[in-house]
């Protein structure tokens, strides 16, 4: 009975992160990888309002630019957002992997 107990312990400890997923969910690196080019959407247009002084911003276009060119959907990527929010512990995570890609770039641009 013992073993049995372990193994099954073995078999949800090993099991892979993203298992348990829903098909019409992004998996948790393609997500990540589109919420870093969100961010820097998000950063973009925030610039354009405070330090260009713009008065009209094509943020949406700026996002179905960027969903286009992922290869997703608005809708998609809500829904995907929705689920890994529901996850804090990943989500946390998540966006420690967003802080650490921009800075990344960052970097990369300043050499």
């Amino acid at each position: 009975m013992r073993s049995l107990v372990f193994i099954v312990l073995l078999a949800v400890a090993c099991r892979a992160p993203d298992e348990s997923v829903p098909s019409d969910v992004l998996p948790r690196d393609r997500f990540t990888t589109i919420l870093v080019e969100a961010q820097l959407i998000e950063a973009r247009t925030n610039h354009e309002l405070v330090v260009a002084h713009h008065s009209s911003i094509p943020s949406e276009q700026y996002y179905t630019d960027m969903f286009k060119e992922q290869g997703t959907t608005k809708e998609e990527f809500q829904r995907s957002f929705a689920f890994w929010s529901g996850r804090s512990a990943d989500m946390k995570t998540i966006y420690e992997e967003v802080l650490v890609e921009i800075s990344r770039r960052k970097d990369e641009q300043a050499q």
